[in-house]
């Protein structure tokens, strides 16, 4: 079993140093259709939620999913609060807007060095049975072609 905090941590120092000082709690759960989650906590501070499936995961699929998750989270930190809300909205009501969205995290990923991780964990979802879709982000494809390029 993957020890969450110093994974979160790691990925953390290597790539988020902006967020060192920030509350983000992170603790594995029950997730119906995803197997990673993040959120605002009341007052301040984010948590991340990591499907009880990635237990026994490598920490290289965490890393990828982690980097994912905490590029949101950077995102959503640099934006003013009634950006924040207009950009919750826009993100649940427009399937272009979500898919923009994914997108450019994906790519905040590969620019923030953790391309290999966000691979490895985009191939274990495939194998493990998490249909990719347009909207969730780069595919496999796009990921590799970028990666061979850097």
């Amino acid at each position: 079993m993957n020890d969450l905090q110093a994974l979160r941590d790691q990925v953390i120092r290597r790539g988020f140093p902006e967020l060192l000082a920030d509350d983000i709690q992170i603790e594995y759960k029950y997730l119906k259709d995803a197997l990673l989650e993040y959120g605002s906590l009341t007052g301040e501070g984010c948590y991340i939620e990591v499907d009880e499936s990635l237990r026994n995961a490598s920490p290289q699929v965490l890393i990828g999913g982690l980097a994912h998750e905490l590029s949101h989270i950077v995102v959503d930190k640099n934006l003013q609060a009634r950006l924040m809300a207009r950009d919750w909205l826009a993100y649940k009501t427009s399937r272009r807007y979500k898919t923009l969205d994914e997108r450019n995290t994906d790519l905040e990923v590969i620019l923030r060095s953790f391309g290999k991780e966000l691979l490895i964990f985009l191939e274990y979802s495939e194998r493990t049975g998490y249909p990719h879709y347009k909207e969730d982000g780069l595919s496999i494809r796009e990921v590799k072609i970028l990666l061979e390029r850097t």
